[in-house]
């Protein structure tokens, strides 16, 4: 099987998830600071598998995120106009 190469771009953006996916496991640690931290991570994870369900009954939540990617998305077009002169 050929491996596909990973541009730098999708590794500085999976770093920055994972950076703030712990920061959000301490969040979820400090709502309950009993909770071990595997508890704690297990919890994080019960959150992440519900946003689905939390998006479908928020649409302004959706419309929000859609935003968002809209400003992304320009700033990729803004980018590669100046990358192109």
């Amino acid at each position: 099987m050929k491996r596909q190469r990973i541009s730098s771009k999708v590794v500085r953006a999976r770093s920055l998830a994972i950076y703030e996916l712990e920061k959000f496991i301490e969040y979820m640690h400090s709502v309950d600071p009993e909770l071990k931290p595997d508890e704690a991570i297990v919890l994080a994870s019960l959150t992440l598998q519900l946003l689905p369900e939390i998006f479908k009954e928020n649409p302004d939540l959706v419309s929000q995120f859609q935003e968002l990617a809209t400003e992304l998305k320009l700033k990729r077009s803004l980018h590669g106009v100046r990358s192109a002169n």
